[in-house]
C-alpha cells in the first residue's frame, strides 16, 4: 500500500506547498501525491504543469475534477460535456505522470427526491463512458462514496451505495469522513466491499459536517478504522485528504503521516 497526500489541502493556497510539506517528512519513506485538479484556474494548473519533473519522482493518483462538475447531468448537455472534457484533461496528465487511479463522484450537486433516479441513470452512463475513455490513458477509475447528508448531495443510501458498488466493474475508494458524517456503518461497508476497496480517503469531522479535519480531531474512531483496515483491506492505499482548515498546520500533517506509518505497520 501507499500513503498519498491529497493536494485538496492546498486547493485555495498553492499547489507548491505539497513540496514544502514533503521536505519535512522522513526521506526514507516514500509517500505519494493525490492531485486535486482545479481546471481553468490558471494558478493551480500552471503550478502543476511547471512541477511535472518533480511530480514524476512520486507515486501519483488523481481526484476527478470537482468544482462546477456534475456527472449526473444528462448526456449531451453542456454540464455533461464539461464533465467529460475536464476528465479527459486529467487523464492526459495521468498518462504523463503514470497516475495509478482517478477518483469518480457520481454527483456533486444537491439531490432532490423527484430527480434522484434520473441522476443515478445519467451518472451511470457517464461512468461507463469514462471507463472506456480511461483505457486509452491507462488509468483506472475508482468510485467514491461522495455525498454528505448535511449538504444534501448524497445520491445513495448506505444500502444503495453497496448495491451499486457490487454491480459496477470499477474498484472502490471509501471516504471514511463521509461515512462518519452520514452515520453509515463503517464495518458493514468495509466488510461487504472488502474485495473491491483499493483506497481510502481519511480525515475526520464532527459527525455531521464535512470538515476534512485531522484524523484524530473528530468523532470518527480512527483506531477502530485501523482495526477494520488491517482485518479486511490491509493492502489498500491510504490518502490523507485534509481541507483548508489544516492548510497551515504543516507540523500536524507530518505528525499524522508518522502516526499512520507507525500504526499501519509501514
Amino acid at each position: 500500500m501507499t500513503i498519498y497526500i491529497s493536494t485538496n489541502i492546498y486547493a485555495k493556497t498553492s499547489f507548491l506547498n505539497i513540496f514544502k510539506l514533503f521536505k519535512m517528512v522522513d526521506n526514507e519513506f516514500q509517500i505519494g501525491i493525490e492531485i486535486f485538479p482545479i481546471l481553468k484556474e490558471g494558478k493551480i494548473i500552471e503550478e502543476i504543469t511547471e512541477s511535472i519533473d518533480e511530480l514524476k519522482k512520486y507515486a501519483i493518483s488523481f481526484h476527478g475534477p470537482y468544482y462546477n462538475i456534475e456527472h449526473s447531468a444528462p448526456k449531451g448537455s453542456l454540464e455533461y460535456k464539461k464533465a467529460i472534457n475536464d476528465c479527459i484533461e486529467v487523464f492526459k496528465l495521468g498518462k504523463i505522470l503514470r497516475g495509478k487511479y482517478f477518483v469518480f463522484h457520481h454527483n456533486n450537486k444537491v439531490v432532490n427526491a423527484d430527480v434522484k433516479e434520473e441522476m443515478i441513470y445519467n451518472s451511470r452512463l457517464n461512468l461507463l463512458e469514462l471507463n472506456e475513455i480511461s483505457k486509452e490513458y491507462n488509468i483506472s477509475i475508482y468510485v467514491e462514496n461522495a455525498g454528505v447528508n448535511s449538504i444534501g448531495n448524497n445520491l445513495f443510501t448506505e444500502k444503495e451505495f453497496i448495491e451499486e458498488c457490487l454491480k459496477i466493474e470499477n474498484y472502490i475508494l471509501i471516504d471514511i469522513g463521509h461515512i462518519n458524517a452520514n452515520g453509515w456503518d463503517l464495518e458493514n461497508i468495509i466488510k461487504t466491499l472488502q474485495n473491491k476497496i483499493k483506497a481510502y480517503h481519511v480525515h475526520n469531522n464532527n459527525g455531521f459536517d464535512d470538515n476534512h479535519d485531522r484524523i484524530l480531531n473528530g468523532t470518527l474512531d480512527f483506531n477502530n478504522f485501523k482495526k477494520l483496515y488491517k482485518k479486511y483491506t490491509p493492502e489498500a492505499d491510504i490518502v490523507i485528504e485534509y481541507g483548508e482548515v489544516v492548510s497551515e498546520d504543516f507540523n500536524g500533517v507530518v505528525q499524522d503521516i508518522e502516526f499512520i506509518k507507525k500504526n499501519f505497520d509501514l
